[in-house]
Order: structure tokens, then C-alpha cells, then sequence
């Protein structure tokens, strides 16, 4: 009889033994499931904030390459100006020089920018 109340007790002890040693175990692994689940969302976030840095990163990228190509016409559009202005005297480009005369041996001259007559 004796041994079966040592038994009981000794089972009777060892549940006390372990709820006492369990609840602050299973605290401790509440917490580190808090941990984690806060570490995943952060980890999400970060994920989605690089997505949206390196979609930022092209539109930036093709920004510059349409300002690029919008300076570029507007370089070409200045340098068109200032050579139309540049050309008061059209010249023998436009038609107004006489067609040049052959010479006497035959051949005709050569030269791209005959003196005017006149």
C-alpha cells in the first residue's frame, strides 16, 4: 500500500513538476512564433520594397533616355536655326552662280566654289 502512495505520489509530483516547468516553456515558444511571424512580414515588406525600388530604378532610367532624346532634337532643332540664320548668302548651293564653262582644252573645271560673276 505504502508503495502504491509512493508511486501516486511520485506520478502526482511529476505532473506538478511539469506543469511548472512547461508554462514558461510554452511562453517562450509563443514568443518565438510572435518572433518569426513578425521576421516573415518584415521579410515580405523588404521583398516588396526592393520590387518597387527597382521598378522606380526603370521608370527613372527610361525618364532619362526620353529626356535624353528630347534634348537631343531640341540640339538639333538649335543647330538647324543657327545655320539657317548662318546663311544669309544662299550662294551657288540655291541655283543663283551661272553653270560653270569648259575651258578651252576640253575638260571642264573642277573647282566646287566658282568666283561670281558679276
Amino acid at each position: 500500500m505504502s508503495l502504491l502512495a509512493l508511486i501516486v505520489g511520485a506520478g502526482f509530483g511529476g505532473l506538478l513538476a511539469s506543469w511548472w516547468w512547461l508554462r514558461p516553456l510554452n511562453a517562450a515558444k509563443a514568443r518565438v512564433a510572435k518572433l518569426e511571424a513578425a521576421r516573415e512580414a518584415l521579410k515580405q515588406q523588404n521583398s516588396q520594397a526592393r520590387k518597387q525600388l527597382e521598378q522606380s530604378h526603370a521608370e527613372v532610367a527610361e525618364l532619362r533616355h526620353a529626356l535624353g532624346k528630347i534634348d537631343a532634337a531640341r540640339a538639333q532643332e538649335l543647330r538647324v536655326q543657327a545655320a539657317s540664320r548662318s546663311l544669309s548668302d544662299p550662294g551657288p548651293f540655291f541655283g543663283e552662280a551661272p553653270p560653270p564653262a569648259s575651258a578651252g582644252d576640253g575638260f571642264a573645271q573642277t573647282q566646287v566654289f566658282l568666283p561670281r560673276a558679276g
